[in-house]
């Protein structure tokens, strides 16, 4: 009987040491996770606050720009709003299909990006996301589209 006693407490200890060995994992790979969700979480606000600090070009200088054709505008809506309307020359790559499409981007002018919203958040982040590729010399319209139209500037068709 005595011999049993020792037996059932050693399997007991062992038992408890493997539960609080697997409980350890547990939270180390819980710990993991979370800073890895954390990670993400902030790069996304770092892109994000990043893309605010891009200088924007304003509306008269865009159009001095245009009108003497050292830029490319790159037009950032979906190819429905294109066909729409747009500014004549510029190029249509939707703002999903940025990172597949950006190589085809002619890489000795300049880049001004646009979209449909007045605070540039799309056209701010596909410029920083050139400039971060190899096109430096990118930056978004202020106004977007719409403060294109309502200055009165060329639109086709």
């Amino acid at each position: 009987m005595a011999l049993m006693n020792k037996r059932g407490k050693a399997s007991f200890r062992s038992r408890i040491l493997g539960g609080a060995a697997l409980l350890f994992l547990v939270a180390i790979v819980f710990f993991i996770t979370i800073q890895v969700g954390k990670q993400a979480v902030d790069s996304e606000r770092d892109h994000q606050l990043n893309a605010q600090l891009v200088p924007r070009i304003g509306l008269l200088e865009a159009y001095k720009t245009w009108s003497g054709g050292s830029a490319i505008f790159l037009d950032l809506r979906p190819n429905s709003a294109f066909a729409r309307t747009h500014i004549p020359g510029a190029i249509s790559i939707p703002a999903e299909e940025l990172e597949s499409r950006y190589l085809d981007l002619p890489d000795d002018r300049a880049i001004i990006t646009y979209c449909d919203y007045p605070l540039e958040e799309s056209s701010a982040q596909a410029a920083l996301f050139l400039i971060t590729h190899g096109f430096p010399n990118t930056t978004p319209l202020r106004g977007g589209i719409e403060g294109w139209i309502q200055s009165g500037y060329p639109i086709e068709p």
